[in-house]
């Protein structure tokens, strides 16, 4: 397991896993990623990108977890190169 999906795992095991991870917990993510974890997070984005094109177009549910996911790792995104500035 990476460096990035230890810290996802960690906000997870605080709270319920099905409960989206706020701004606050996802700040505390992007204070501990470096270049390592920026290029995990470019890599998800092109592999949650890569699902939703062959995602078939009645399975809603599972396009919008996708979605979800996209947003809130381009938040992440922004957050580290904010920090890294």
């Amino acid at each position: 397991m990476d460096k990035l999906s230890r810290l996802f795992q960690g906000i997870r095991d605080a709270q319920s896993s099905y409960r989206r991870i706020t701004d606050e917990e996802l700040t505390l993510i992007a204070k501990k990623c470096h270049r390592d974890e920026v290029a995990a997070i470019h890599i998800r984005l092109k592999l949650f990108r890569a699902e939703l094109a062959v995602c078939p177009d009645w399975d809603g549910d599972t396009q919008d977890s996708i979605w979800e996911a996209i947003f809130m790792h381009q938040r992440l995104l922004a957050m580290v190169q904010a920090l890294l500035k």
